[in-house]
C-alpha cells in the first residue's frame, strides 16, 4: 500500500477575503474532498498544534500513480490558491489511520508507542491513538499532530 500526505498551510491572504467568498472557497474544496472520501483520503486539522501548517490531508491508494489524480483535481480548486504545502510525504506502509487523532513522523520513530498504534512506513511512521497520550510523543518526537475532521469541519477551523 502506498501513503500520501500533505501538510498544507492556509495564506494570510485567505482571511482578509470577504466572508461570503471564504465560505464559496471552502465549498468548492470540502466538495471535492467529500467526492474522494470512499478512496482512501482523510483530513485533520493541525489548528493549534503546528505552527508550520493547518491542515493534513492523508492520501492510501494501492498504486502511486492515483495520487496525482487527486492533486490535479485539488490545483483546480480556487482554495489551494491559499493553502501552500509545507511538507509531501510518500511512503509505503501497510494499514491506514482510524482514530480520532494521528501524528505523522516524517523520519519515524525509535522505539515503542506503547498503548498506541503505530503504522510504519518504510521511512515515516503514523501513531494514532487518543490527543491525551499522543501529546506527550508529539512533544518528544515533533512531526505533524492533527485531529481527524469532516473536510467542511477542518476548513472551518481555519
Amino acid at each position: 500500500m502506498y501513503w500520501a500526505l500533505t501538510a498544507f498551510r492556509l495564506l494570510p491572504e485567505f482571511r482578509r477575503l470577504e466572508a461570503e467568498v471564504q465560505e464559496h472557497l471552502k465549498d468548492e474544496l470540502s466538495a471535492l474532498l467529500e467526492r474522494w472520501g470512499g478512496r482512501g483520503i482523510a483530513l485533520y486539522s493541525l489548528v493549534g498544534f503546528s505552527g508550520e501548517a493547518d491542515l493534513l490531508l492523508f492520501q492510501q491508494a494501492e498504486d502511486p500513480r492515483a495520487f496525482p489524480l487527486l492533486q490535479k483535481e485539488l490545483h483546480r480548486t480556487r482554495m489551494l490558491g491559499f493553502l501552500v504545502p509545507e511538507g509531501r510525504f510518500l511512503d509505503r506502509g501497510e494499514g491506514s489511520p482510524e482514530g480520532e487523532a494521528l501524528l505523522l513522523l516524517p523520519f519515524g520513530l525509535e522505539g515503542e508507542a506503547e498503548g498506541l498504534r503505530v503504522l510504519r512506513g518504510e521511512a515515516l511512521a503514523l501513531v494514532e491513538g487518543p490527543l491525551e497520550r499522543l501529546f506527550p510523543l508529539f512533544l518528544r518526537e515533533g512531526g505533524y499532530l492533527g485531529l481527524k475532521k469532516a473536510p467542511r469541519e477542518a476548513l472551518d477551523e481555519l
